[in-house]
């Protein structure tokens, strides 16, 4: 019969392991003590060459129309032709969030033109610079005369403007450079508290606190303007109408005028019937005028009403948050690391090569 295999190991195996593991060590030391010294000197010389990086931070608070406009624009739509002037919600931190990670607003803030290390150039032209990214283009075909951005709107990029975007908002999302964050109310159900933090980090101090301050400015105009796109479009309809039913009324006002100097008091009746005429536009005229004046201060006040407020809490301020590697950690992730690798190693110099077991003590 064949011996039935063993499938659990008794507590005496594991003790002689402990206590082999155990001596063996001891009797490395002097190896494991020079492993971690060595270890130690490298962690912390690395952290003596590693550059500080530079925390830019900005927080804002975003408020909007939680409850819109409960007024009756039913006149302003039949005027103007205009509808779906409906209010406004809570604030959408989810789909603030998503803005600001966006390409396109990522894109438009490294295309403003800045001063940074006295130089003025295209934000994103210095970042290629601070990176040191064109020598790393010559192996691409696509890029290999790419020399930086000339064009300052994404519409009009070339293939390598579009690629070279690509690689530099990837390593801000791949590499955490980048990063938004929105605060939550406390409470059983997460609610958004309106309170948004962005935050940059990079090696060059002036260029992280330009590139916060672009990237407020770019999301903060680009949001309103989509928020109050509807709004804005019924302001202008009526301002238009406004504007025509104006014009409309002074020239039948002054027909009216015309009929009177013309006859001098002498009115035959057909003159006298395009008088009536005349001051019966005019009255409905201004009847219309008005209310469309009215309906116009209405849409103004629902346009401001429904336009989000962006309030800045802190802005960066030099000295910004310095972030340097510490020689302390450094040494003691680098000591443990080459100690444990050390042991390790002849650990299993010690059982493979040599064949050795505590159990069996030797094969």
């Amino acid at each position: 019969m064949q011996s039935e295999v063993r499938k659990t190991i008794s507590f005496e195996e594991v003790w002689a392991w402990v206590k082999f593991i155990f001596h063996f060590g001891l009797n490395q030391w002097k190896l494991l003590f020079l492993a971690g010294f060595m270890g130690g000197m490298l962690g912390i010389g690395i952290a003596m060459l590693n550059k500080p990086k530079y925390k830019a931070s900005l927080s804002f608070l975003l408020n909007e129309n939680e409850g819109g406009m409960n007024l009756n624009l039913s006149s302003i739509a039949g005027l103007a032709g205009a509808y779906g002037m409906g209010g406004g919600g809570q604030v959408n931190e989810d789909k603030l969030l998503f803005i600001a990670n966006s390409r396109n607003i990522i894109g438009q803030t490294l295309l403003r033109k800045v001063t940074a290390n006295g130089k003025e150039d295209l934000l994103i032209n210095h970042f290629i610079e601070e990176f040191k990214l064109i020598p790393s283009f010559a192996s691409d075909t696509a890029l290999k005369d790419f020399k930086g951005f000339t064009h300052t709107n994404l519409e009009h990029f070339s293939y390598a403007e579009n690629k070279v975007l690509d690689k530099i908002y990837l390593q801000f999302q791949k590499g955490g450079m980048y990063s938004i964050d929105a605060k939550k109310k406390a409470g059983i159900v997460a609610q958004g508290a309106g309170i948004i933090t962005l935050s940059f980090v990079s090696n060059n101090e002036a260029l992280s606190k330009v590139y916060i301050d672009c990237l407020y400015a770019v999301l903060s105009n680009y949001y309103i303007q989509k928020a109050t796109v509807k709004q804005l479009r019924s302001y202008e309809l009526i301002c238009q109408r406004a504007d025509s039913l104006k014009q409309v009324l002074f020239e039948r006002e002054g027909e009216g005028a015309n009929y009177l100097d013309q006859n001098k008091g002498l009115i035959k009746m057909t003159k006298r019937l395009s008088i009536e005429r005349a001051k019966r536009d005019v009255e409905m005229l201004g009847l219309m005028y008005a209310e469309v004046l009215k309906n116009q201060e209405v849409a103004r006040f629902t346009l401001e009403n429904q336009t989000p407020v962006f309030q800045v809490i802190d802005a960066p301020t030099f000295p910004l948050e310095k972030i340097k590697l510490s020689k302390i950690k450094s040494g003691l992730i680098a000591v443990i690391s080459f100690v444990f690798i050390c042991f390790i190693f002849l650990l299993f110099k010690k059982i493979g090569m040599e064949g050795f077991s505590p159990i069996t003590k030797k094969v």
